[in-house]
């Protein structure tokens, strides 16, 4: 009998991952309950004994009153498909709700959001989108942001919008909940707070969706809360969110064939956060002072995104910042943070995220205590030789998200069907100003520069050049960004 081929995905797991200090999700804690053999104990909804997932029974019903409680929320749901699903299941709610729904969207929102709007065809009208150059990072909306759209559009069924965002700058969620609910009677608050599922878990956190008032939220218990990936929470009050809709949006779209080991996974680490929480996040806060310090003694031309004169300046949009992340901007050093994150990785560490002028890292459950010198050894040995002559600070690119209006010039969803008929491919730098019939991104964050049914703004255009030609992942139909299709 011939032996089966070595599987590569099999090799690099059981091989290589544990070799690498990883500043990156999964966030794993590691003395939550797990399941001692997944194969061995692979199920599915055939066995009814224990409850199944689309009905809420069993276990089910039961770890989902757990989470509910432990979140501060009314109902919870959970997800196999990461906030990436669970963003479609709420898209698609509205959707139920009202046939011509329009939502306010913060531009900087992720892909999921945008492709659930086009698919699903609710209108949509974006909210401005600040932009701190040095850390290349989106800002959250202000109230006033909020309120002038709400004025302007006063029909709109929800405000949506990202907090934590990927740097964790929190929004403020509690006052924009406030202010929306007193203008409107309909509108619901939607926090995709796929980076927050950790939040109420301590103390020194900024506030959670569901403590600030938020009406719904999303989770990805992957990220920073402690589950194994793919894994997630839908939170809602019951106040103004229709639970009917909800079930019968979540019973659309949830696969019929769930992993219960996923499920497993997030329901254990719910419940250790719930019990072990502020011990938990305490520990990996404290390593991220510790690395920040560290970093700030040997490297003192790096800025850091959490350092008050940073944050001082963006108070009318961000809250606070999640303490387990370090955003480094590197303007003063000649290496892109695209280049260092390759040159850690070859150092056996790997970050988060890197842009033109940025590396995040996060602080997971699982980071070592050696971790911590090891990291800011390496970043030392690449940086220290490579400051910026003179004190000189690299170009910036502008604001990519700026520049673009608040509606499409056509519906996404028309754009992307016109596209093969009238639509015709031009070089990207002949794009500007015409109406894009693709969507074009750098994964991460994985929010899309430029939109179907847009004009395509200069701006979007000089970012994406940059990052590609510094090595960044690009999505898109020619990842080379040679050509653009355009109506």
């Amino acid at each position: 009998m011939t032996a089966p081929t070595q599987s590569p995905i099999v090799g690099i797991l059981n091989r290589d991952v544990r070799r690498y200090h990883r500043w990156c999700t999964p966030s794993i804690l590691a003395h939550q309950e797990r399941v001692e053999d997944f194969y061995a104990s692979d199920v599915s909804i055939s066995a009814g004994f224990f409850g199944t997932l689309v009905d809420h029974t069993g276990v089910f019903d039961e770890a989902e009153r757990f989470a509910a409680a432990a979140q501060g929320a009314d109902r919870t749901m959970f997800s196999v498909h990461g906030s990436t699903g669970s963003n479609w299941i709420v898209l698609r709610m509205l959707a139920l709700e009202r046939q011509d729904a329009l939502v306010l969207v913060a531009r900087n929102i992720h892909h999921s959001i945008m492709n659930g709007l086009k698919a699903l065809g609710i209108d949509f009208r974006f909210l401005p989108t600040p932009y701190e150059p040095r850390f290349e990072a989106p800002l959250p909306p202000s109230v006033d942001e909020v309120l002038d759209g709400l004025r302007r559009y006063p029909e709109a069924l929800a405000v949506i919008f990202t907090s934590p965002t990927y740097e964790g700058l929190a929004a403020h969620t509690g006052a924009i909940a406030d202010a929306v609910h007193a203008a409107s009677e309909q509108a619901l608050v939607i926090v995709d707070e796929a980076w927050g599922g950790h939040l109420r878990f301590h103390d020194a956190l900024p506030a959670s969706a569901m403590q600030s008032g938020a009406d719904l939220c999303v989770q990805s218990t992957h990220k920073l809360a402690g589950g194994l990936q793919q894994t997630g929470l839908i939170n809602w009050r019951s106040g103004r969110v229709d639970g009917e809709l909800m079930e019968e949006a979540y019973r659309e779209y949830l696969t019929t064939s769930p992993s219960y080991h996923l499920l497993a996974s997030a329901d254990a680490a719910v419940r250790t956060l719930a019990a072990e929480g502020q011990r938990a996040l305490g520990t990996a806060i404290d390593r991220t002072r510790e690395l920040q310090q560290r970093l700030r003694e040997r490297l003192p031309d790096v800025e850091l995104l959490g350092d008050a004169r940073w944050l001082a300046p963006l108070a009318e949009h961000v809250s606070g910042i999640d303490l387990t992340k370090t955003t480094l901007g590197l303007e003063r050093y000649e290496p892109s943070g695209y280049e260092v994150a390759r040159r850690l990785v070859e150092r056996g560490i790997v970050v988060e995220k890197a842009g033109l002028n940025t590396i995040t890292l996060i602080t997971t459950f699982q980071i070592a205590p050696e971790a911590v010198e090891e990291t800011a050894a390496a970043l030392v040995e690449i940086l220290a030789p490579q400051v910026r002559v003179g004190g000189e600070r690299r170009e910036l690119p502008h604001n990519p998200f700026g520049t673009i209006d608040d509606r499409p010039v056509m519906h996404p969803y028309a754009a992307r069907r016109y596209a093969k008929a009238i639509g015709r491919e031009v070089p990207l730098a002949e794009a500007v100003g015409a109406v894009a019939a693709e969507a074009v991104e750098v994964y991460p964050p994985g929010v899309p520069l430029i939109l179907e049914g847009f004009r395509v703004s200069v701006d979007a255009v000089a970012y994406l050049l940059a990052a590609r030609a510094e090595g960044g992942s690009i999505v898109a139909r020619d990842t080379s960004l040679a050509t653009l299709r355009v109506l």
